[in-house]
């Protein structure tokens, strides 16, 4: 049968099938003209079902056959079955090369099947197998993914297509932002924690479409769209460029959070959280940080004891410090940073959540270093006068205890059992720590729980100071 004929045919059997349509939906006339869509046919079933036309739904489900019963974890409808069993669209087809797997469907249909959501397609070009186009989708960009200043209004992290993924790119084609594209990057696993240096590779980007109440999805890795990808070219450096940015962020959030658990009311101005010894909540303040303190401690910004209320005060500021985190990523929207330390590994983790920031190598005492939750309740550069001693250049004390966070005049005993019950850290590692938690830190100390893998940046975070964080009035006595 010729092409034409073949055309024909089916444009009978549709309006002899669903004669009533005046309506106008997305993917109607795409799928008069194309044969092998079964995606389209789903997505353009759950919009007819949603209408609560069901004789069309059923018909269009028919065609949709295995991502039908993929997605609904059922098989087709009866009624559906008897109005395409007489179609030469339902019956079996050679593969063809490059097709969508399963799992890339699931992403395909997230703006449909996820809870409370409206069951709409979400309007992105499909090429001519029923996946997204990546190169047919260049031309309906935005400037902004080719602007180097572009400002990206959220980036989700997903671990996998067919579950997080699935979730992550929905949220995304259902945000309702100023700013465009929206990214959705790979969440690396690392053990039952998301590895925060390690993820980050761009893998799809939500820019609005040409018509209104579109989008246009562009992929960049081909085992999660099954496609010929795209080149992510600049998401890559500025997905890397704004994590530290994010970093930055969450200390001034966490400290802010850990000043009015203790006080009971927000810091009136920076120098209340960067201040001179004891007012050195924090180590340090950078530029940024101004504007954004100024929204955090806004009345109606939410800031509590229990941490951050979801997205309540997020984002803030301006540029990149006011991309949102989302998907595998947000619990750094919502969780102060935290302190975990591992005794069997000797690992001495920075999480928000169950996002992993860094892991390092520690120094223990065994059974000498107690078990429990404390919390850092005062921080010291150069304890005692000196940056070289028994106690290294920085000391955080827990808990009022003689317990503390410290430097060693004693690198070999890292990874060892060898203190009298303090947690010993290299220097560099330590005056990360330093700069990135604030008085008030929770920190877990347990058997198990890391990694052993360590984590740690080429470039360390660091704040700039300005103010007196020594202590020559007390003489330190942590078990070393």
């Amino acid at each position: 049968m010729s092409e034409e004929l073949r055309l024909q045919q089916r444009l009978k059997e549709f309006y002899d099938r669903v004669p009533d349509i005046e309506d106008a939906l997305p993917f109607k006339d795409y799928l008069l003209k194309h044969e092998d869509s079964r995606m389209a046919w789903y997505l353009l079933g759950k919009q007819y079902e949603a209408k609560g036309q069901d004789a069309k739904a059923n018909y269009c489900f028919a065609q949709a056959g295995e991502i039908y019963e993929a997605f609904e974890s059922k098989s087709v409808p009866a009624a559906a079955a008897a109005a395409g069993s007489f179609s030469t669209w339902s019956q079996p087809r050679r593969r063809r090369r490059g097709r969508p797997s399963i799992a890339a469907a699931v992403l395909l249909a997230a703006a449909v099947l996820l809870p409370g959501l409206k069951a709409a397609a979400p309007g992105y070009p499909i090429d001519d197998e029923g996946r997204p186009s990546a190169m047919n989708g260049q031309q309906e960009r935005t400037d902004a993914l080719r602007n180097d200043t572009a400002e990206v209004g959220m980036i989700a992290a997903a671990a996998d297509p067919g579950k997080d993924g699935r979730t992550a790119l929905g949220e995304l084609l259902t945000q309702k932002v100023a700013r465009t594209p929206l990214v959705l990057v790979k969440a690396v696993s690392l053990g039952e924690w998301n590895d925060w240096l390690r993820s980050g590779k761009p893998l799809a980007a939500v820019s609005p479409g040409s018509a209104p109440g579109t989008a246009v999805v562009s992929w960049y890795d081909p085992a999660w769209c099954g496609c010929e990808p795209g080149d992510a070219g600049k998401l890559n450096e500025l997905v890397r460029n704004w994590k530290p940015v994010q970093e930055e962020k969450l200390v001034l959030v966490s400290a802010i959070v850990r000043y009015r658990a203790k006080f009971g009311k927000m810091p009136a101005t920076p120098e209340a959280l960067a201040g001179s010894y004891p007012s050195n909540h924090m180590a340090g303040w950078t530029k940024p940080m101004t504007e954004w303190f100024a929204e955090l401690t806004k009345p109606e910004a939410g800031t509590g004891e229990e941490g951050l209320r979801g997205q309540s005060i997020w984002p803030f500021g301006s540029g990149s410090g006011r991309t949102v985190p989302s998907g595998a990523w947000r619990s750094l929207t919502e969780r102060p940073l935290e302190i975990v330390v591992d005794t069997v590994h000797h690992r001495l983790a920075v999480v928000s959540g169950r996002v992993l920031l860094r892991n390092y190598e520690v120094g223990l005492g065994g059974t000498r270093t107690p078990l429990g939750t404390f919390e850092i309740t005062e921080k010291v550069r150069n304890p005692n006068g000196k940056s070289d001693g028994p106690f290294g250049s920085r000391g955080m004390t827990l808990s009022d205890t003689r317990y503390a966070i410290h430097g060693t005049d004693d690198p070999e005993s890292i990874n060892k059992d060898e203190s009298q019950g303090c947690i010993r850290m290299k220097k560099e590692d330590l005056e990360e720590l330093y700069d990135l938690v604030p008085t008030g830190t929770k920190v877990t100390i347990a058997k198990g729980g890391l990694p052993g893998a360590v984590r740690v940046p080429p470039e360390r975070f660091r704040l700039p100071n300005a103010s007196d964080e020594t202590n020559p009035r007390k003489t330190y006595d942590w078990l070393t």
